[in-house]
């Protein structure tokens, strides 16, 4: 099993690397500052082509040295880590030279999206016509209602998908082996990964039963590397005239409901103004009560505290008619679109396989002042690399569950936009890495099951690394490599 499992690893990362290599040959590698990365305008693709899957670029420290990364993260140098988040983001949020409905794409948004993967073919044809945004309410907040056979309305409705960078959707689309000569499996199939999970046998030890790990492959010799990411934005509706209100994350205390303090509870929220041409950089200040008075018809929100800012102070895209369809069918308490009307982007999380146990940080729209107290992060450490509204986003991360190897103290970050649902334990106190470290398939006649998500998050799960043995709950069960995107999307 060993021998055919390595055959297959370099298989994959083989033919990963040719694919990268021909995207970096589209590309301008340079082995210049991050600086003058962002400097660069990447060639225009044109329409006819379709929208190209393009990873970060070459100049903002992507992908980084495992090993180094990995001593980061041990140590806690979490100055070191924080730059690297933040060059992560620029790299993800420059402009790729691809555009569609008139607006230029960041890199991100260039890749393969929910249904282009899980269903479609995005990852094996390399281009799509449209960018990939299936807009749906986020999996966390009904996963443990799911999991309870219960059909739970969630407390706050949040509109979000999946994008998954190059390397990462042709893993998905791949054919992977299995135990023996099992195999092979479908990444992307229920009853694939339920086979899977039967197939291994009795004398597997635990810690042994997972998927093939996702690629990663470091820069060497001049050629750029790459590494598997994944991302979950959160996406919200602004009118294309009028003033439409925004949540904007204060805190806890600064919502009706401090416990589960959901977008829709914040008491506070910026009146958006797509007329406004001011840049980016313009702070919010203080809404006049005629802009109050003249806000669009809001969802349920419980603003009680209105700032005013320009639309470009977040990242926005228009919608088409086919975007406003699809977020019609929603019926979300985010509003009814139109074509013409804009989603902006509230948050995304980020994860990245530059490490064993991936790399976690998400970011979540912040302009003017950070949150009181940073909790659970702040702009703090942003790099000059990061451009336009996109320094307008806060940011926490968790390379590792604790603050460090030799640390008991637990790292809390967590998405305001996401992990503030009841429909989420102890979201709160949450870490990412703990958190997706629970992702598993298993089950049967086609009905897959997974772990519940961490009912606290007091101290670490084992993985099984070094001589501490895996954790017991994982028993049964096969581990997806951290990612939750694979039980949850598996058709």
């Amino acid at each position: 099993m060993k021998s055919n499992k390595k055959k297959s690893l370099c298989a994959y990362a083989f033919a990963f690397a040719l694919v990268l290599f021909a995207i970096s040959c589209q590309q301008s590698p340079s082995s210049q500052t991050n600086s003058a990365a962002n400097s660069a305008t990447p060639a225009a693709t044109p329409a006819s082509a379709g929208i190209t899957p393009a990873d970060i670029p070459a100049g903002y420290g992507y992908p980084g040295d495992r090993t180094q990364i990995q001593s980061w993260a041990d140590a806690w140098e979490i100055a070191k880590i924080t730059d690297h988040t933040w060059n992560m983001w620029a790299g993800m949020t420059a402009n790729s030279g691809q555009t569609f409905n008139g607006s230029q794409l960041p890199y991100w948004e260039t890749w393969c999206g929910t249904e282009d993967v899980f269903g479609g073919a995005c990852g094996a044809n390399k281009t799509m016509s449209r960018p990939g945004r299936p807009f749906r309410i986020a999996s966390q907040l009904t996963h443990e209602a799911n999991l309870k056979g219960l059909s739970a309305q969630p407390d706050t409705t949040v509109v979000s998908f999946n994008k998954f960078n190059p390397s990462m959707a042709q893993y998905l689309q791949a054919k992977h082996a299995g135990p023996g000569t099992a195999g092979p499996y479908s990444y992307t199939s229920k009853s694939s990964l339920i086979a899977l999970n039967a197939a291994w046998p009795a004398s597997t030890p635990t810690v042994d039963r997972k998927v093939e790990e996702s690629p990663y492959q470091p820069s060497t010799n001049g050629a750029t590397g790459f590494a598997a990411i994944e991302t979950k934005p959160v996406i919200f509706l602004v009118k294309a005239s009028g003033l439409t209100p925004m949540p904007l994350w204060q805190g806890p205390a600064a919502s009706t409901n401090q416990t589960n303090p959901t977008p829709n509870t914040w008491k506070t929220c910026v009146l958006l103004d797509p007329a406004n041409t001011a840049g980016p950089a313009t702070a919010p200040v203080p809404a006049t009560q005629a802009q109050i008075a003249a806000k669009v018809a809001s969802p349920s929100y419980g603003c009680t505290n209105y700032l005013y800012a320009p639309l470009t102070t977040i990242y926005s895209f228009k919608m088409d008619a086919a975007d406003a369809a699809a977020w019609n069918q929603l019926q979300s308490f985010g509003g009814t679109a139109a074509a013409g009307d804009y989603g902006v982007l509230g948050g995304m999380h980020v994860n990245s396989k530059e490490i064993i146990n991936w790399t976690w940080q998400t970011f979540w729209w912040q302009p003017g002042p950070d949150t009181p107290n940073n909790f659970p992060g702040s702009k703090a450490g942003m790099t000059a690399n990061v451009q336009g509204a996109w320094r307008n986003y806060a940011s926490c991360t968790a390379y590792n569950q604790t603050q460090g190897k030799a640390s008991t103290k637990m790292v809390v970050c967590f998405n305001p936009f996401l992990e503030t649902s009841s429909g989420i334990p102890a979201g709160l106190t949450s870490n990412c890495m703990s958190c997706h470290g629970t992702a598993t398939a298993a089950g049967s006649n086609n009905q897959l099951k997974t772990l519940s998500y961490p009912s606290s998050y007091t101290k670490p799960i084992s993985f099984g690394e070094g001589t501490v043995p895996i954790d017991p709950i994982f028993t049964g069960y096969t581990r997806t490599d951290f990612s939750w995107a694979i039980p949850v999307n598996a058709k």
